[in-house]
């Protein structure tokens, strides 16, 4: 969307903040003298709304201050999802819900991974794309106040949670792992005193088996349980018109023709089981115990790519691999059923986001799980001492056909991934001066170690290139605090830091044989002979780094009335550097990155009114984005993150609630992001022809200038006798998106809707509940993540799923 309309849209909120401050200020008048003339004085507003409005809006309650506060009492720009809504919703896990929250994207694969289970998370266009263990996350994600440093294993199955928080902007003064882009922050619902349970059954299209079951034992008064346990299958969306090899089974010959219809692989299909066990111990005196365990097991085919184009057959400044395979290889190879056996977009493009030629390693399998121990204390009634301790580990391989074709012109597998943390926090929370001065201070320890080797196959006239050693150990020490005072009843300052020290350490081995071709030994490695080893690294390197930053935050907030909040802020956020993990052309030595910072300005506007009945939060902001970590490409292909430059973002946030009539809830949301580099930083490891690379017009990925949703929830109570129908829609646009920095055209998405549905029954009586739901009913497809290799010549993209439909049946005890 051109910037014209970025700009009426700012506009159009400036308009919607002044017409809701002039509503608020009539309707929280007249209501506040309503309740001092009902009973001669003041009462608190929130106790005369819960008598004259018992059709309100669900009060929300959020933690993101470290203590329990209502949403609109929260000077930052939060989206919640109660349990409630979540269940009105009817999503499965974090991916479908973070989607639904402005200037969020969480995509459900990274590029590069190959992997059905590497999150990809970006908010206000900050993020990060790479999965590697030499990065780190853009947007932290948190589990019971646990930081979850890696993607993979990051799209987290919607397992029993009480709510999920998305916190906008810069948050390290206030939780343990800095976090440069924001926070999506789950809590987990916690045991209770009753005994009982749910259980839950969704079938559906696509051979969809969903289970899901939660039992709650109190074991006394002091110590109560709570077991949840899920399994996901559902069939794959992709389906190979060739014979994959699959380790995962059993290998079969690349290229043999599957005999009859069909296909032997569906890629992009669910095979995922959890379980989550929470315990928690309170003697009901000033001392409470959690722990808890969890654990994940994934076993799934590949991502869902489909090769979208082929650059560099003609070309080799384009896709060198690709142009030396057609010049070398392919003339005196066949392939069954194919013309010729030229990498083309001719022979392997399918058209289809459906199927796919690929024949290479197939196989996602992931296993993790991790322990976590949550101790609190409270020596005095406004006063909180709080530990929270807790390991978490994954181990597994995934592979990728990146070249989606039968053609071995780039074949991956992380055959031995692992990865295991470590995290230590003790926080002081609290209040004083009569409740007037609220603190929340720590010191976090985490440490991290991981090794990601890797298998690449070129064709064989190129060679092979082999990671045998890629291990990382990393740590971070940081101290951070934030106080809030109020100067009067209604006018607050809030003011915090943070102190971060990141080691971090990378060994590495990897190499590369050159193939059979004694032409591209020569134009490529220097005249090496076929055969030779030729090392991309200096052989066992040993690299280490140190980074240390301040980032310090400052807010103003202020109750213009008693049901409207306005609030201004200033933070600073940061990500450490780290180092390269993957090379194809040879380097004098391992590439480092640098560090990357954030300095961000909002304001925002809170207001309730109508007896509760409207909500309208809104939020602008403008962000400095310096050092920006990029991902682009060298020659040859390999992923090379880069500090390329700066950039500013500029948008804002407006979310609306209205319950007109009992039982009705209407909702709109509207992202607004105009984002520009602001300098560039030339690299000389990038060599690719400056038409592919980034450019001071490119646009940001992950930032469309707009994004909205609609929502509908209508409960009729009395529409048949004996029970409730539940109606459920909600539609989402987006705006064009250009899905990698490099601004690929085989990445760019035009922009789209996408539109879901239920309806559900619930009697009155019993205590079971059944609902029928389509997703992507009008089966819009669009780009969701991808991989554009100008270094090789290979360009693919992943899909959304096609329309989904279902029959989900729940049952209570």
């Amino acid at each position: 969307m051109p910037s014209g309309s970025v700009y009426r849209y700012s506009r159009s909120l400036i308009v919607v903040l002044r017409a809701t401050l002039a509503v608020a200020a009539a309707v929280c008048y007249s209501h506040r003298v309503a309740a001092q003339d009902a009973t001669g004085t003041s009462v608190p507003p929130d106790y005369v709304r819960a008598i004259e409005a018992p059709g309100a809006l669900e009060e929300i309650t959020v933690t993101a201050q470290r203590r329990e506060a209502r949403l609109q009492d929260t000077p930052i720009s939060i989206t919640a999802f109660t349990a409630s809504a979540i269940d009105k919703l009817g999503v499965t896990n974090v991916e479908q819900l973070a989607n639904l929250a402005p200037n969020v994207r969480f995509d459900f694969t990274a590029p590069i991974s190959g992997a059905s289970d590497a999150a990809g998370i970006f908010i206000r266009g900050v993020g990060q794309a790479d999965f590697a263990l030499t990065t780190e996350a853009g947007v932290g994600t948190y589990v019971d106040g646990v930081y979850m440093s890696r993607s993979i294993g990051g799209v987290l199955d919607v397992l029993d949670i009480d709510r999920m928080e998305i916190l906008r902007g810069p948050q390290g003064t206030l939780f343990g792992r800095n976090t440069i882009g924001g926070v999506i922050n789950i809590v987990s619902a916690k045991p209770t005193d009753e005994f009982g349970g749910t259980g839950e059954l969704e079938l559906g299209s696509f051979s969809r088996r969903y289970l899901r079951g939660t039992l709650n034992i109190p074991l006394s008064d002091s110590v109560k349980i709570r077991l949840t346990a899920s399994s996901k299958e559902k069939d794959g969306y992709v389906h190979s018109r060739l014979v994959p090899q699959s380790p995962a089974t059993s290998p079969v010959p690349p290229g043999s023709n599957l005999p009859g219809s069909g296909s032997q692989i569906d890629y992009g299909n669910e095979n995922r089981q959890a379980v989550r066990l929470i315990a928690t111990y309170d003697p009901h005196n000033n001392f409470t115990a959690d722990f808890s365990v969890d654990g994940e097991r994934v076993r799934e085919n590949n991502a869902p790519a489909v090769l979208v184009g082929v650059t560099g057959g003609n070309n080799p400044a384009l896709g060198p691999i690709a142009f030396f395979y057609n010049l070398v290889q392919a003339p005196g190879t066949q392939l069954a059923g194919f013309p010729n056996a030229q990498y083309s977009c001719a022979n392997f493009c399918t058209g289809s986001p459906n199927s796919t030629y690929a024949t290479g390693p197939n196989g996602t399998s992931i296993n993790a799980w991790g322990p976590a121990l949550t101790l609190s204390w409270h020596p005095r009634p406004n006063l909180e001492l709080k530990s929270i301790s807790a390991h978490h580990e994954e181990s597994g391989f995934f592979n990728r056909d990146a070249d989606g074709s039968p053609i071995d012109l780039t074949h991956t597998s992380n055959y031995d991934y692992q990865h295991r943390q470590f995290s230590q926090e003790l926080q002081l929370n609290g209040s004083t001066f009569d409740d007037r001065l609220k603190f929340a201070m720590g010191v976090y320890y985490f440490v991290e170690t991981g090794s990601d080797p890797l298998l690449v196959t070129f064709p064989s006239s190129f060679g092979t290139l082999y990671q045998d050693e890629d291990h990382v150990d990393n740590n971070s020490v940081a101290g951070y605090a934030q106080a809030t005072f109020s100067l009067t009843q209604r006018f607050s300052i809030t003011a915090g830091g943070r102190y971060t020290r990141d080691s971090k350490t990378f060994d590495t081995d990897q190499y590369l044989i050159t193939g059979t071709s004694a032409l591209v030994g020569n134009a490529v490695f220097g005249g090496a002979p076929p055969g030779t080893l030729i090392p991309l690294v200096p052989r066992h390197s040993h690299v280490n780094s140190t980074f240390t930053n301040t980032s310090p935050r400052v807010s103003l907030d202020y109750k213009i009335m008693d049901q409207a909040l306005v609030y201004v802020s200033y933070n600073e956020g940061y990500k450490g550097g780290g180092f390269n993990l993957r090379y194809v052309a040879p380097v004098p030595a391992v590439v480092p990155f640098g560090a990357e910072k954030v300095t961000t300005w909002e304001a925002g506007l809170k207001t309730e009114f109508l007896d509760r009945r409207v909500r309208a939060n809104l939020a602008l902001f403008t962000t400095n984005y310096n050092d920006m970590q990029l991902t682009e490409y060298q020659e040859l292909g390999a992923p090379l993150t880069v500090n390329a430059g700066n950039s500013k973002i500029k948008g804002g946030e407006l979310e609306l609630v209205a319950a007109p009539l009992e039982g009705l809830e209407l909702s709109y949301s509207l992202g607004v992001l105009s984002a520009h580099y602001v300098s560039l930083v030339p690299n000389p490891a990038l060599n690719l022809p400056p038409q592919v690379q980034i450019s001071r017009g490119s646009k940001l990925q992950k930032t469309p200038p707009n994004e909205s949703v609609i929502g509908i929830d209508y409960r009729l109570a009395h529409i048949l006798p004996g029970g409730a129908v539940a109606l459920h829609a909600d539609w989402r646009f987006t705006a064009d998106t250009y899905n990698d920095a490099q601004n690929s055209i085989f990445l760019y998405q035009p922009a789209y809707n996408i539109g879901n549905a239920s309806i559900a029954w619930e009697p009155v009586l019993a205590k079971w509940s059944i609902r029928v739901f389509v997703h992507n009913a009008t089966d819009r497809r669009y780009i969701v993540s991808g991989d554009s290799n100008y270094g090789i010549g290979f360009h693919e993209a992943e899909f959304n799923r096609p329309r989904e439909w279902g029959l989900a049946g729940k049952m209570s005890f």
